[in-house]
């Protein structure tokens, strides 16, 4: 069994997370899709929601073979997080968090700040 430390800080990270995904989702606007990304990003004031999502299409580079594709990924260390936010207040990058459908997740960044009360208050 592998154990897992995780920050205090995670639950507010993901609760941040969860508000904006939707408003995300809902109201911005597709940025890239190229590849293996979706790019769709939300401005919003002082704002900048970027979330980006796998997309199914092969680019001609990949191979699409299920043998190849089970080779590579028993070679990664860990497994893909294919889901991300990032979230710029000002400019600045506060907020950084990949995850999967298994619920698996990382907090790439997070900076504590009065910046968190407005973000969960963000209305559209």
């Amino acid at each position: 069994m592998t154990l897992r430390l995780v920050s205090s800080g995670d639950d507010r990270a993901l609760a941040i997370r969860d508000r904006l995904l939707p408003l995300v989702r809902e109201h911005g606007t597709l940025e890239l899709q190229r590849g293996a990304v979706r790019l769709v990003a939300l401005r919003v004031d002082r704002w900048t929601i970027e979330h980006w999502t796998p997309f199914g299409e092969l680019s001609p580079d990949e191979a699409s073979s299920p043998g190849y594709r089970h080779a590579v990924e028993r070679q990664r260390t860990r497994p893909d997080l294919p889901y991300g936010l990032d979230l710029r207040h000002d400019g600045a990058r506060v907020l950084g968090v990949l995850w999967s459908d298994d619920g698996a997740y990382e907090v790439a960044a997070f900076v504590r700040g009065p910046w968190e009360d407005e973000a969960l208050a963000l209305a559209l």
